[in-house]
């Protein structure tokens, strides 16, 4: 076990376009979701000091923005896709030629220095899946793509040092969105998204503990507005005394710079900036 404990971590891109996370801990590092072409994660990843070699490409669900690049990175890179049964399955095609290797929902297990959990979300995939991810003491959620906030996130948020939460659509704008009425009630459906309104609550339960970090990802490009988004969550934060947690909002289809945080250490990080994808 690596005796210093660290996370880094940069949304190399979050949305309908596509969605990829970077990750590393403990120097294991991986990449979560490869929703966009492989070579645009894998310029990202060049772009970023000690991002290779990537251990491991972990998957929440076979949806394309999520999963249309993993194959052709997983052998660009030598780095195993990590998903469950059901994911494995729904992406057999995407995945061709690439190193698989399966995880059950719920089951802890190891990449290197790093603990992973698969937890259940309510989505309509297959068998999607938010992550829980520990560098020693250090404890990330991602839990993106999810219709409802239910009982098993809300404890999972607990104790939590980073969340990395979807908050899709505001519900007025999208009931006024253009929009057809099916991919609206699919978005309000239990198994769609989590609105801005949802996405606060979440971060209140998880706040009540030792949450530093908030960031709202896969926005809306048409049902949201990033500063909607990010006051939301941030109103609810401050109306319970809990407006010391950072909150930042990823801007639909867009990036982050480096998020950085060591055990007994204040946190390092670059104020976001507003880039256009692949710029």
């Amino acid at each position: 076990m690596a005796s210093f404990h660290s996370l880094r971590i940069r949304i190399i891109r979050s949305g309908s376009s596509g969605n990829a996370i970077f990750l590393e801990g403990g120097g294991t590092r991986l990449v979560v979701d490869v929703g966009l072409p492989a070579e645009v994660v894998a310029r990202e990843l060049a772009s970023l000091p000690d991002a290779t070699p990537i251990d491991a490409i972990l998957l929440t669900h076979e949806h394309e923005d999520h999963a249309k690049g993993a194959g052709v990175l997983s052998r660009a890179l030598g780095a195993p896709v990590l998903a469950n049964e059901g994911t494995l399955s729904a992406a057999a095609a995407i995945l061709n030629g690439a190193e698989r290797e399966r995880f059950a929902t719920g089951v802890p297990f190891r990449v290197g220095e790093l603990e992973v959990e698969a937890f259940p979300v309510p989505h309509d995939a297959v068998e999607p899946v938010g992550f829980a991810i520990s560098s020693g003491p250090i404890r990330v959620l991602i839990a993106t793509d999810l219709g409802a906030a239910d009982a098993e996130l809300t404890a999972r948020t607990r104790g939590v040092d980073v969340l990395i939460l979807e908050a899709n659509y505001d519900l007025r704008l999208l009931s006024v969105s253009p929009y057809p009425w099916f991919l609206k009630n699919r978005i309000l459906s239990p198994t769609g998204h989590l609105s801005n309104d949802a996405a606060a609550r979440v971060a209140v339960e998880a706040a009540s503990d030792r949450l530093q970090t908030v960031f709202l990802v896969h926005l809306s490009d048409i049902n949201n507005l990033t500063p909607l988004a990010r006051d939301t969550v941030q109103w609810a934060l401050q109306r319970e005394g809990l407006g010391d947690v950072r909150v930042e909002a990823v801007r639909p289809n867009g990036t982050m710079p480096l998020w950085s945080h060591a055990a007994g250490t204040a946190t390092e990080y670059v104020q976001p900036t507003d880039r256009r994808p692949g710029v």
